[in-house]
């Protein structure tokens, strides 16, 4: 309320000296500092706009900030389900490669464990029949010397 009364009061001597200024009378110290009151009261609401167009910008800002912070959000999340759906898959695709290769070494190992007993078998038929052929040949020359 003393507000509203010394604006008032500050108003209606700026009408005053604005009117002595406009008749282009003489100001006196008291006319001056009515005009610097009246520059301040105009300078203080200069700044109270100021003040709530930065508040606003603020706002503004912060909404901006948010919404952006949402969206990086959303878009790392995304990311990181697209990454885990890739690397399951991966993991699947190794473990068969995985279970593909144990398959193709285990019938690689038969085969040659399997070519392994054919030629020790070959090799000790062929001692055998070497044996046989030596036994014939000593019979032989016995045979012959007698």
């Amino acid at each position: 309320m003393v507000e509203s009364i010394a604006t008032s009061v500050i108003d209606k001597a700026l009408e005053a000296v604005l009117r002595k200024v406009g008749e282009g009378k003489k100001l006196s110290t008291e006319d001056l500092v009515v005009l610097m009151l009246g520059l301040f009261r105009e300078i203080r609401k200069d700044i109270t706009e100021t003040n709530k167009r930065i508040d606003a910008l603020y706002e503004m800002m912060s909404r901006n900030y948010e919404a952006l912070n949402s969206r990086i959000n959303e878009v790392n999340d995304s990311l990181i389900k697209k990454i885990d759906e890739i690397n399951k898959r991966l993991v699947e695709k190794i473990d068969e490669t995985n279970k593909r290769i144990d398959a193709i070494n285990d019938s690689l190992s038969k085969r040659i464990d399997a070519l392994y007993e054919l030629t020790g078998k070959r090799i000790d038929a062929l001692y055998d029949l070497l044996g046989k052929i030596y036994e014939a040949l000593i019979k032989q020359e016995t045979t012959q010397k007698q």
